[in-house]
């Protein structure tokens, strides 16, 4: 079981580790959230064979933990992985910065699992049916809470972002 155990850890944990870091936005934490995972797992390694597909079982269990210590710490979700136009002038560095910080402040607000949702999408471009299986909902649920999570992100960005930002 430790082989078994070994090569699902190398296979996934850098995968586990970028989405982990990207709902939670904290490096050290991303870290310390996948290890807890593969700790659980390497708890229940003698129903390792009863696993039918370990990839779905890990990512489903880290974007849990993410949710879960998002709950628990109400982290900030840093801004990697969005696109933002650089501007030509010397205040482009002034305007990219304040943007960021209204995106950072608008995904904040976010309920933990639509912000999960959001960043599975948008960040790590998963499929809608691939994160309702992940999370073990619809995919009507996935699609209902990205409409939510554009819907508030667009209202707490009009001033700052074009009409075709966020959208579906």
């Amino acid at each position: 079981m430790q082989e078994k155990f070994e090569i699902i850890y190398k296979t996934y944990y850098k995968t586990l580790r970028n989405v982990v870091e990207n709902v939670i936005n904290d490096k050290d934490a991303s870290h310390d959230v996948v290890q807890e995972v593969f700790l659980k797992l390497w708890r229940k390694r003698d129903e390792l064979d009863l696993i039918l597909h370990p990839k779905s079982y890990l990512f489903k269990s880290a974007i849990n933990a993410s949710i879960s210590y998002l709950e628990n710490n109400k982290q900030k979700v840093q801004l990697t992985g969005i696109d933002i136009p650089v501007l030509e002038n010397a205040d482009s560095n002034l305007l990219t910065k304040e943007l960021e910080i209204k995106i950072q402040i608008a995904l904040n607000k976010l309920p933990p699992k639509c912000k999960a949702i959001f960043v599975l999408s948008r960040f790590e471009n998963m499929k809608y049916k691939d994160i309702a299986g992940i999370l073990d909902v619809s995919e009507k649920t996935v699609e209902n809470q990205m409409g939510i999570a554009l819907k508030r992100m667009r209202e707490d960005l009009q001033n700052y972002i074009g009409k075709s930002f966020l959208s579906l």
